[in-house]
């Protein structure tokens, strides 16, 4: 039984571990989470159909601008919507759940890796490592940026993380005990959630990464087992059926084509949504989310010698770095035989790569690196950071390049914040030459040291700030619009959007609106005589909203149009329809 200083002893170190944490989730994903309006047009897209979930009081059928609308499962929609019922409707709430997700990687990270060390090795060596864990999964910009945009990719990304860290737990644990259980309900818990979050991926890909290990490791055996399997897939079932069953009983074909059809079989053999990709497409994604860790990588990987079968059969943890290069792998591998491609499909292999560069610095078993191959990443990394730096310095002057937020550029030079990043940046990269250029290379097993500490300042005295201005000058105007849109409305009036697919406007005005490209789709839609759920049956006038050129580009009658309100570079017209010349 351990002795009273023991016991202080685990109590300062827990301690000093929850603050680690709290710390790093706290500037990582909820600091100035509200301060932004809701981003256009996927994130604003999806928080409006958890709203109109809670609204309408139908937790089956999730509804967008006026319809159906089954491009996804109903997880994120949830967690959006219980958060609108228990904090009411904002933009804090209705990011609150993503940030939750992110936090709970985080915390999982920290958890798994301090687990999986010897417990003959020294407290503050396994508590260096599971604290370095946490800090480069909440320090890297995927994760970030995802963390905080109340999308399904996080929703979906941490469930397969989630789900395949249960597996790490009951692989290395002792079959039977506690540990393995807990490890085997996780599994299956998680990847049906990750199954209710995005389809049937959310289950295909925990099966191939594990799969897969299992073969190379010769650790299958233990997992065919029907005490093992059945217990897992009634947890499974139980999780996914329920909402399933009850959406393909009321909806029919429309749900199974619209979702499993054209959202998931289509997306794969079929370019959507006009977003074509090179096979190659996902590799220039993996080192701009993983900045500033990417760039040791390579090195991470080359140092495993993956190619040596009997490596992948050790056990007590010494295969968790090969486990994480294979998830890693699978993720890319996957998603680039897709012939839709979006960089945010990769998500789910930001925590692999994240664990794969912590652990490369401080391995479970075997010693910290030193060599050549380190070396090179930490020269190739302060190149990196010393031409960022220049490039912060040279954003605003980019930012002026913007038409439709003319403001942005002076906004951000009297701020201040470029100079402050640019700053940072020279500070990490000079840190890393002087670590680089100490005698006996032991400056070499700190060279992470900089990139955590300068991202941490980075999220305190920039991306902190940088939210509000941001919404100031890009967001709050659209939600002004919205509001003189939705204040002056005659009777049956619908609300038209040129140009950009603002979709915000839905969320904020509170109606169904059409979005229009050109003059041609609005003359094909007036021609319809108003039909369907986003405009009046013959309408007398419109409201259009968009950017004064692509307005202008309309070509309207001067006498058809009345201006009601402009924000900056964005207007609001009433377009009399009797006053417009048929095509």
């Amino acid at each position: 039984m351990p002795g009273p200083l023991a016991r202080s002893h685990s109590l300062r170190l827990g301690l000093i571990s929850g603050v680690w944490l709290l710390l790093l989730c706290w500037l990582a994903f909820f600091l100035q989470l509200g301060r932004l309006g809701l981003m256009d047009k996927t994130e604003a897209l999806f928080v409006e159909v958890g709203h109109q979930m809670l609204l309408r009081g139908d937790w089956i059928t999730p509804w967008w601008n006026g319809q159906p609308f089954f491009d996804y499962p109903v997880w994120g929609y949830w967690m959006v919507a219980l958060s609108f019922r228990l904090f009411g409707v904002s933009e804090w709430a209705a990011r609150l759940p993503v940030a939750l997700a992110a936090s709970a990687v985080v915390v999982a990270s920290f958890l798994l890796i301090w687990w999986l060390a010897s417990p003959q090795e020294s407290r503050r060596r396994r508590w260096l490592r599971a604290a370095l864990a946490a800090g480069v999964m909440a320090t890297t910009p995927g994760w970030i940026g995802w963390g905080r945009s109340s999308t399904t990719d996080m929703f979906l990304a941490s469930a397969i993380t989630l789900a395949l860290y249960a597996f790490l737990l009951a692989h290395n644990a002792t079959a039977g005990s506690v540990a393995a259980r807990l490890g085997e309900g996780g599994l299956a818990l998680f990847a049906g959630i990750a199954v209710l979050a995005k389809g049937p991926v959310g289950l295909l890909l925990p099966l191939l990464v594990v799969g897969a290990f299992l073969i190379l490791s010769d650790g299958w055996r233990r997992w065919l087992r029907l005490r093992t399997l059945l217990p897992m897939g009634a947890l499974f079932l139980a999780v996914v059926l329920p909402w399933y069953s009850a959406a393909a009983q009321r909806h029919g074909e429309a749900f199974l084509g619209g979702f499993l059809g054209f959202s998931n079989l289509q997306r794969f053999t079929q370019v959507l949504y006009d977003h074509p990709g090179p096979p190659w497409f996902y590799l220039p994604w993996i080192l701009l989310l993983l900045l500033p860790w990417s760039l040791f990588l390579p090195a991470a990987a080359a140092n495993l010698r993956f190619w040596d079968r009997s490596r992948w059969q050790q056990r007590s943890g010494a295969a968790v770095p090969l486990f994480l290069l294979l998830w890693l792998s699978v993720v890319v591998a996957f998603f680039s035989a897709a012939a839709t491609k979006l960089h945010g499909y990769i998500l789910p292999a930001v925590p692999a790569a994240s664990l794969l560069i912590a652990l490369h610095w401080r391995p479970i078993t075997g010693p910290e690196p030193t060599g050549r191959l380190q070396s090179v990443s930490g020269w190739l990394e302060a190149l990196l950071l010393a031409l960022l730096a220049a490039a912060a310095a040279l954003a605003p002057r980019w930012a002026a390049n913007d038409p439709a937020h003319p403001g942005l550029a002076s906004a951000l030079s009297e701020s201040g914040l470029p100079r402050t990043l640019a700053l940072l940046l020279a500070a990490m990269a000079l840190a890393l030459l002087l670590l680089l250029l100490a005698p006996r290379s032991q400056g070499r097993r700190w060279l992470w040291l900089p990139g955590l500490a300068g991202f941490l300042a980075i999220l305190a005295l920039v991306v902190a700030p940088l939210a509000p201005l941001l919404d100031r000058e890009r967001q709050l105007p659209l939600r002004l619009l919205a509001r003189e849109a939705r204040q002056g409305a005659l009777g049956g009036e619908p609300l038209w959007v040129i140009g950009t697919k603002r979709y915000s406007l839905v969320f904020y005005t509170g109606e169904p609106a059409a979005f229009l490209g050109n003059r041609a789709a609005l003359d094909a839609l007036r021609a319809a005589g108003g039909e369907g759920p986003m405009a009046a049956a013959s309408p007398a006038s419109v409201r259009l909203i968009g950017d004064r050129r692509d307005l202008e580009a309309l070509r309207l009658p001067g006498a058809a149009i009345t201006p009601l309100a402009r924000q900056g570079e964005q207007e609001l017209w009433r377009v009399s329809l009797a006053g417009v010349p048929a095509p």
